[in-house]
This record gives structure tokens, C-alpha cells and sequence, in this order.
């Protein structure tokens, strides 16, 4: 009887397919009790397997033996949810809580050591001349060539380079030197 519900029901007779959970139930029941789950987890297992083959029975209509097909499909499900539930026992809630904790708060000291520093990058700026600050501004900050700062400041491309070099071993000095 159960072959035949099988076959009715890969060729599109849902109504068979009461028939085929009703012959198997009690098996694939009897089954997960024995390798050990509790009712309710075998009971919702056995819903699970049966759901998939409802779902996706066109892509079942390789199976001949349908018995050994729910067996082991009952026995993956079973364990996915052995698996998962151990994976959430296992879970310390205070660990992640804690390592939560941390970055924050290491994110807040990397953020005011952040600030610490633009504070002090920008108090060695105003120690420079306005000129040589503008020609760091224009280079660091806007990316411009020598060149391109020479334009804009009408003096040489060369100039600039000195210019840039002689600001940063001053701001090197004043940084070592506070």
C-alpha cells in the first residue's frame, strides 16, 4: 500500500500523501526514540521530513525505496537538531557579554587617543608659518603636486619640495620634543 501511495504521489496525487505519513509514522517514531531523542523532538523531526518531502517532491522522484529514504532523512534532521541545540548550550552568554564589553570599551580609547592626537597634529601645524601650512594643508590634505602648488602659490615647484621638507622635520623636532 505504501509503494503505491509513494508512486501516486510523485506523479501529483497529494491525496496519498496522508497515506504515506500514517504507514511510516509509527516507524520513523519507534526509530528516533531508539537512538535516543526525546518525543517531542522526534515528533517534530518526523514533521520536518515529512514537510521537506511535501515541499520538494519534485525533486524526490528518483527515490525508489521510500522506507530507507525517510529512515535517513529522519536521522540527518535528528542530529541538525542535536547539533544546534548543543551549539546553543555550549554558547557562555556571560563570555560573549564581556568580550561585547571590551570593544566598546576599546573602541571608546582608540577613538580619544584618535582625538588625542588630531589635538596635537594640529596644535605642531600652528606652529608653522602660515605659508609653510598651507603648502602642508595643499600636499597632505588636497593631495596637489609640487607643481600644482607652485601654480597656485606662484613660486617654484622646487621651492615647494623645500618648503614641505623643512615643515616636517620642524614638526619631527617640536613631536620629539614636546
Amino acid at each position: 500500500m505504501s509503494r503505491e501511495a509513494w508512486i501516486k504521489f510523485l506523479q501529483g496525487d497529494e491525496s496519498s500523501f496522508p497515506d504515506i505519513y500514517h504507514a511510516y509514522f509509527g516507524e520513523l517514531f519507534a526509530y528516533a526514540l531508539k537512538i535516543g531523542f526525546d518525543e517531542e523532538t522526534s515528533k517534530d523531526a518526523i514533521q520536518d521530513v515529512f514537510f521537506k518531502i511535501y515541499v520538494s517532491k519534485s525533486k524526490l522522484t528518483h527515490i525508489q525505496n521510500i522506507e530507507y529514504y525517510l529512515l535517513h532523512a529522519l536521522k540527518n534532521r535528528l542530529f541538525d537538531i542535536y547539533n544546534l541545540e548543543n551549539r546553543i548550550h555550549n554558547l557562555n552568554y556571560h563570555d560573549l557579554f564581556i568580550e561585547n564589553e571590551n570593544s566598546i570599551a576599546e573602541q571608546i580609547i582608540i577613538r580619544e587617543k584618535q582625538t588625542q592626537m588630531e589635538s596635537e597634529v594640529a596644535q605642531l601645524l600652528q606652529s608653522l608659518p602660515s605659508k609653510q601650512r598651507k603648502i602642508i594643508h595643499y600636499h597632505f590634505q588636497l593631495n596637489l603636486s609640487f607643481s600644482e602648488i607652485g601654480e597656485l602659490l606662484h613660486i617654484s615647484p622646487e621651492t615647494v619640495r623645500k618648503s614641505v621638507y623643512r615643515a616636517i622635520k620642524k614638526l619631527k623636532e617640536k613631536a620629539s620634543h614636546p
